[in-house]
Formats: C-alpha cells, sequence, structure tokens
C-alpha cells in the first residue's frame, strides 16, 4: 500500500496490536518510569492523559486509519511507537483484558471494550522509520503545532534530550518550529527543574504547572532573585542556578506552588509581576521571608517608601474605610462575643491615639 500524504518519510504498513510497544522513553512518562514496564507505561498514560476518550472514539467510530502510529523497529517482528502512544493505550486497553485490569477504572473499560471488538489480532497502520532521529520532526510537530499540543514541560523535555544528543538550541527550535529564544528559555526552565530535584526539592507541582514556572522565569527580578540567566546565555549541560542561590530557588518554587509548610502566596500567574516587585524589594524579601502575604508585603513595600506623615495618613484612611465596610454587617453580629471583644481593643486604641494628640503642645484645635 501506498504512505500517507501527510508522512515525510518511513514505510507504510499495517501490523497487528500485539506487535505494537508503548514508547520507554516517552517524554509524556515520569523520569522514573522511563525504561519502565509496558503495563505500568500504560497505567500511567491512562490516569495522566485521558487515554479513555481515545477508545470510546474507538468504540463508537472505528480507528481512524488516515492517522498511522509512527514507529520504529524493536527485533523481533515488534515496534516501538514513538508517536502516537495515547492511541497505542487506549488500543492495549481495549484488546488486552490483563492491562485494563490495571486501570484505575477497569469497569468502564470492560464496557468500552465489548462494544470495540478489538483484539490482539487487530491490524492498525504504522509508519515506520528507520531511527529514532529520522521520526523527529514528524513527532515535534505533531505534538508543538499540532491540534493536540505537548504540555509545556514535556515540550522543554524534548529539547532537552535533543541537546543533549549534540543539537544546538538553534536546529531544535527550527526541527519544531518554534523560535531560538522560546526553545532556549524552555531549555532553562526545565534545568531549573531538574537542578532543583537533584536538590532535593518538591518538583512535582512545578511539572504539573510548568508554564506558571516559565512565566516567572520571564520576569527579570524572579530571575534575578535565584541568579538564573536568560535561555540564550545558557550554555548546554550548565546548571542555570548557582549552589549559592538553591535557598532562593527553595523560597520561590515555596512561593510559586507552595509546598508541605505553606500554602503558594500567588494565586494566579497574573499576580507574578507584583511578586517580583516584592522579591526586588528589601523590605518587601524580608516580609515574605517572614511569613507575610503578598498583599501584606506589598503595603510593607509601599509604606516603606513613604515619609511618616504619608505613612500615617495612608494607615488612618484605610483603617477609616475598614471600620466603615465593618459597619454594614454589625447589626447582625452585635452580640457576637468576638466582635465584642474586637470593638473594645478599637475603643482602647483610639483612647491611647487621642491621648497622644491631645498632649501634643502644637495641636491645631478640630
Amino acid at each position: 500500500m501506498g504512505t500517507n500524504s501527510g508522512v515525510r518519510s518511513g514505510v507504510a504498513l499495517h501490523t497487528p496490536i500485539s506487535t505494537l510497544l508503548l514508547d520507554p522513553y516517552n517524554p509524556r512518562l515520569p523520569e522514573s518510569l522511563r525504561g519502565g514496564e509496558q503495563a505500568d507505561l500504560a497505567v500511567v498514560l491512562e490516569m495522566g492523559f485521558d487515554a479513555f476518550a481515545v477508545a470510546q472514539s474507538i468504540a463508537d467510530n472505528g480507528y481512524f486509519a488516515a492517522e498511522p502510529l509512527i514507529a520504529i523497529r524493536s527485533g523481533h517482528g515488534r515496534f516501538t511507537i514513538v508517536e502516537g502512544n495515547r492511541r497505542l493505550t487506549a488500543l492495549l486497553g481495549l484488546s488486552h483484558p490483563e492491562i485494563r485490569a490495571e486501570f484505575a477504572d477497569p469497569g468502564r473499560w470492560s464496557e468500552v471494550a465489548d462494544r470495540a471488538g478489538v483484539s490482539p489480532a487487530t491490524e492498525v497502520p504504522i509508519v515506520v522509520h528507520e531511527n529514532r532521529e529520522a521520526t523527529h520532526v514528524e513527532v515535534s510537530r505533531a505534538h508543538v503545532v499540532g491540534k493536540l499540543a505537548w504540555r509545556p514541560y514535556m515540550q522543554a523535555r524534548f529539547i532537552a534530550s535533543r541537546v543533549s544528543e549534540g543539537r544546538s538550541i538553534s536546529e531544535v527550535a527550527e526541527l519544531i518550529g518554534i523560535t531560538k529564544s522560546k526553545a532556549a528559555d524552555l531549555y532553562r526552565d526545565q534545568a531549573i527543574v531538574s537542578q532543583a530535584e537533584d536538590a532535593g526539592l518538591s518538583t512535582g507541582e512545578v511539572e504539573k504547572a510548568f508554564s506558571v514556572l516559565t512565566v516567572a522565569m520571564s520576569n527579570t527580578k524572579l530571575r534575578d532573585h535565584i541568579g538564573a540567566p536568560l535561555g540564550s546565555r545558557l550554555s548546554a549541560g550548565a546548571k542555570p542556578v548557582p549552589p549559592g542561590k538553591l535557598g532562593e530557588l527553595r523560597e520561590l518554587i515555596s512561593w510559586v506552588f507552595g509546598d508541605e509548610d505553606s500554602e503558594p502566596v500567588i494565586s494566579d500567574s497574573r499576580q507574578m509581576s507584583a511578586l517580583g516587585n516584592v522579591v526586588a524589594s528589601e523590605v518587601g524579601l524580608g516580609s515574605l521571608r517572614a511569613g507575610k502575604s503578598l498583599e501584606e508585603a506589598k503595603q510593607q513595600v509601599q509604606n516603606a517608601g513613604m515619609n511618616p506623615r504619608e505613612r500615617l495618613v495612608k494607615r488612618l484612611t484605610a483603617a477609616t474605610n475598614a471600620l466603615g465596610a465593618a459597619g454594614d454587617d454589625l447589626a447582625e453580629y452585635a452580640g457576637d462575643v468576638q466582635v465584642v471583644g474586637l470593638l473594645a481593643d478599637l475603643e482602647a486604641l483610639l483612647e491611647s491615639m487621642r491621648n497622644v494628640v491631645d498632649q501634643d503642645p502644637d495641636r491645631v484645635a478640630t
């Protein structure tokens, strides 16, 4: 049979599902599972990448032959699927009861498998390439500019893998159709994650929300805080964070993603600029390190830049506005013990402040 018109190279053929292997070096996989057993790989891909939706589509509409799996030979008549592992996971779950039995919800898979009528002997289209390198253009373009784009972290790992093989950032950027500067920044950002992991920091949340890290590293002040360079200035294989800045890297991860002891200080990546401004201030940085919220730290930064009178007026104005707003709800909770206690505290504070004013010989009468 002829090759599909969308295929740049390789040999097209049909082969039984039983001859197909999931790629143990798929960038979608966690580092700890790379090179693992096929059943383990299938469980992770089913759980994390919604292979069940593909299985339902196959059961309802059949396998879409116009999108062949991209493969390399693995010996003994078998093929490793380099592109299409989500689809292969769906096929394996439908055709192999022992594999779907390990999935999180085997029952729903069995129901769909009964409708699909797929077995290990069912043949599907693949395109076989000579080696893994020969598949790079198709794999990268399918994920980076295709309708199912890679998550940013997986895209960054793909770039890092190609660079480790000796390709330049420029070559990889051209390969996957993005700018050199973007490829360089992604390379740097995954290197930061790798370095954090090597240093014993928890990076699970960072990997899941890698795009948030890319926003953080686009902020000059946050980048300077951990000593990371522009992506274009990072040499291949170099560690982006200086050894003396690992403590700062730890706290940045905590502020942005949270950790075992604290919640993140930002709730939205749009707050990254504000975080950068606070971190760049000695007063703001000290506030965050003391456990203050981002808003509290911002306020302390603002206060530090004012003369004492401006600071006093700003604080009194804020207090007046807050008390005015509190008055809207006071009647409903007038008998609440905590509310009554807080009002007593306010009265004491006001009396103390009034005494200071009354004792001032230069006070202007009101």
